[in-house]
């Protein structure tokens, strides 16, 4: 057994404190290990942890990007899974074994984002974490054959036993699930601009009037701990606090949410197409199936096949209006169908997605960790990425002025030199 550090780039789920999906899958990792013998302590961003409660070990451990090698000696680590590249980044020579988990394809989300566009830098930020990587895990295999040739990149082989996908997992003590008497939708999340549920949403919000039965109860808000933007779920919250049949509430505490979802009847969880959204491996939907909600989702992700196979909901072509309409319908015309689906939710995820089943992969490489074997190569430019630089310096200078180009060259400057050292030892 290994003393192993799960450093999460997210609020995790304490009593009491809102998360997210990243945080989510920190702890459904760090849970899974816990429940194999591995000795687990958890280490969170400490903008977390303002404005809250935590007790001494918690803060002992909160992390900065300047204090993480002194947050993994503190911790007397063996191994550490950073979960997510921005940290692993920024881990400067690890001193023992170190496994990347990546939540989902963060560079993708990154263009959704004004703040943290610009492709060239974070394509160097993300080889450079996967250089310092001995081990890498994602959370599907999707998402694997994604990161493939990322990792070929920074060295990593196929047949290593390095590489693995484990998918989003949670708790094998799922809850019991208790209909209410009155038919209702939840939604639930935080305001992410790569996200756009209004279709799904505006199809519920039209019968509820029709049918002039039923609530939807929707949950979120800003990130609790980023400033990320919000794309356009302002607008749309503003919408739904003038229908007479909706709920909207901010983040709430996790287990208020859990408790929510334990008595609705279905989760909308529908979303229009897109690169992120096609490799996301979603969080809050194996949280809906796990409390015994079916859903009703996307038809292109990898876990609408989980759900189509066990029949724990309704997998749709976000644009097939008429297969949206029909689902909705269902839920307020077949009761015993919603039932159905809500036994199926659970016993795939008890079957498929519980962390002492999922948890293999990770488990087997913290019982005999070892450092991966970099190729010493050359660091020398090639004749084109030197005529790229100057050009690019140039550009800048114009059009940003001397210091800018500083800022640029001093940038650069570090990353190289991470990874010489990340190569040479």
């Amino acid at each position: 057994m290994s003393r192993v550090l799960i450093i999460s780039s997210d609020i995790l789920p304490l009593p009491g404190w809102p998360t997210t999906g990243a945080g989510l899958r920190a702890w459904g990792i760090g849970q899974g290990l816990r429940a194999r013998g591995h000795d687990v302590s958890f280490s969170m961003p400490a903008a977390a942890l303002q404005d809250r409660s935590a007790d001494a070990a918690t803060q002992a451990l909160a992390w900065t990007l300047g204090t993480l090698l002194d947050v993994i000696a503190h911790s007397q680590a063996e191994v550490v899974v950073a979960c997510n590249w921005p940290i692993a980044a920024n881990i400067h020579r690890c001193p023992v074994p170190l496994v990347l988990d990546q939540h989902g394809p963060h560079l993708l989300e990154r263009q959704y984002q004004a703040a943290f566009r610009g492709f060239e830098e974070n394509a160097r930020a993300k080889r450079l974490a996967l250089s310092k990587a001995d081990y890498f895990s994602c959370a599907g295999d999707l998402q694997r054959l994604y990161f493939l040739p990322w990792l070929m990149q920074a060295g990593f082989q196929f047949d290593d036993g390095r590489v693995c996908s484990i998918p989003i997992s949670l708790s094998p003590e799922l809850p019991s699930h208790e209909f209410s008497d009155e038919i209702t939708f939840v939604y639930g999340g935080v305001f992410l601009p790569w996200q756009d549920p209004r279709a799904g949403l505006q199809e519920v919000l039209t019968q509820l009037q029709q049918r002039d039965q039923g609530r939807l109860k929707f949950f979120g808000g800003k990130h609790p701990v980023y400033p990320v933007d919000t794309g356009l779920f302002e607008e749309l919250r503003a919408q739904l606090e003038h229908h007479p049949r909706v709920q909207v509430q901010p983040m709430v505490a996790h287990d208020e949410l859990i408790e929510t979802y334990r008595h609705a009847h279905v989760a909308i969880d529908l979303m229009a197409r897109n690169p992120e959204r096609e490799l996301a491996f979603t969080t809050r939907t194996v949280e809906y199936l796990w409390c015994g909600l079916p859903v009703i989702y996307s038809d292109y992700a990898e876990l609408s096949r989980y759900i189509r196979e066990y029949r724990a909901g309704w997998t749709i072509d976000p644009n097939d209006h008429a297969a949206l309409h029909a689902a909705v319908s269902e839920v307020f015309e077949q009761p015993d169908r919603v039932q159905e689906y809500s036994r199926n939710a659970q016993r795939l995820v008890r079957e498929r997605l519980t962390w002492d089943r999922t948890i293999e992969p990770l488990d087997a490489i913290c019982r005999n960790p070892s450092r991966r074997e970099r190729v010493k190569t050359s660091t020398a430019l090639p004749e084109t990425q030197s005529a790229y630089l100057i050009g690019k310096a140039w550009g800048v200078l114009r059009h940003k002025g001397p210091k800018a180009v500083l800022r640029e060259a001093r940038g650069y400057l570090r990353w190289r030199r991470e990874l010489y050292q990340t190569r040479h030892g």
